[in-house]
């Protein structure tokens, strides 16, 4: 019986998702041991919360643009911000220069995340805000988190601007917020091509240390592998770690690394046969439901091989339910 192609296997360094030339959207029926996850609830958003949410995504990307401009006019002309260190900075152009200074000296530096917790109506032109920063001194340094308050006005101009922002001290995060960078692995995936159906599944272990990520390949003439990851957090490395094993006997481990809108995994390993591979792996996050990925470089037994083309892997759709009569 013929065994699963080794360039198939080498997929799985880490991806666990697809082949080449595959073609997205299709949805194959899952094999018996694959069973579907639960679609994952809508949160619904109240109308007058919205801008508040869009202004803290407006910061995380402006942050990402090093654009300290963009941040100042978040802000109202005479805010006042009081950061982290206990340094309180007054008016639009000096909060401003405060942030040219950060981009100048700290130029790998990161917010991740702004995660709102609250937000409170104190009149029709004023309301509270709280949450969490997520942040890191660059992409390889642990993450951390700071609790923020800030007061919004809304101006003549219709729009909503930070007049008052307090930032806590920061404090390192747990091993599971460490893991939630990559919670958009979660879910149910399928593609497939000429050749092979893939199925991959992501969920949390049940104690929180650990995603834990399940794939199966089957291939047109009859073939079939499968096999699991385990994504945990190293406080040794301070690192996201995974540890990939499929069921004809290869294995290997790999460390992730967030580099600007990219996560690259770099993997080391063996294939069933013996052969060892190494390799780099790059994912771009486009929305929840699509996520491309290549390798960019990877040595087998010593050879090089050419960088791959990206693969667009998407989330299986949940199984349709029947309507009651």
């Amino acid at each position: 019986m013929k065994s699963i192609p080794c360039a198939v296997l080498l997929v799985y360094l880490g991806a666990l998702f697809t082949l080449p030339n595959s073609a997205v959207g299709q949805s194959p029926t899952s094999p018996a041991n694959q069973p579907a996850l639960a679609p994952e609830p809508l949160i619904e958003v109240a109308e007058e919360h919205k801008p508040f949410l869009a202004s803290a995504q407006a910061f995380v990307d402006a942050y990402a643009e090093r654009d300290a401009a963009a941040i100042g006019n978040m802000f109202t002309a005479d805010a006042e911000f009081l950061d982290e260190f206990g340094e309180l900075t007054q008016g639009r152009e000096a909060i401003i220069a405060v942030f040219e200074d950060v981009f100048r000296n700290s130029k790998n530096a990161t917010v991740d995340e702004i995660a709102i917790e609250r937000i409170r109506k104190i009149t029709d032109r004023v309301v509270m805000e709280e949450g969490v920063v997520l942040a890191a001194e660059s992409p390889d340094h642990v993450r951390t988190q700071s609790r923020y308050v800030a007061l919004h006005t809304l101006e003549a101009d219709g729009k909503w601007r930070i007049n008052s922002l307090k930032n806590l001290p920061a404090s390192a995060v747990g091993r599971k917020e460490q893991l939630e960078q990559l919670s958009w692995l979660t879910g149910n995936w399928v593609n497939e091509d000429n050749n092979s159906v893939v199925h991959t599944t992501c969920s949390w272990s049940q104690d929180g240390n650990y995603l834990l990520r399940r794939f199966n390949v089957q291939t047109r003439d009859g073939n079939e592998m499968s096999g699991v990851q385990r994504i945990g957090w190293d406080p040794v490395r301070k690192k996201i770690r995974s540890w990939t094993f499929d069921s004809h006997g290869g294995f290997f481990s790999g460390l992730w690394t967030k580099h600007g809108k990219e996560w690259l995994l770099t993997s080391t390993g063996v294939t069933a046969s013996g052969e060892t591979v190494t390799a780099t792996t790059a994912y771009t996050l486009h929305d929840a439901e699509m996520v491309t990925w290549q390798y960019r470089s990877m040595i087998v037994a010593g050879n090089v091989r050419e960088n791959m083309e990206p693969i667009t892997m998407v989330k299986r759709p949940p199984p349709p339910t029947r309507s009651a009569k």
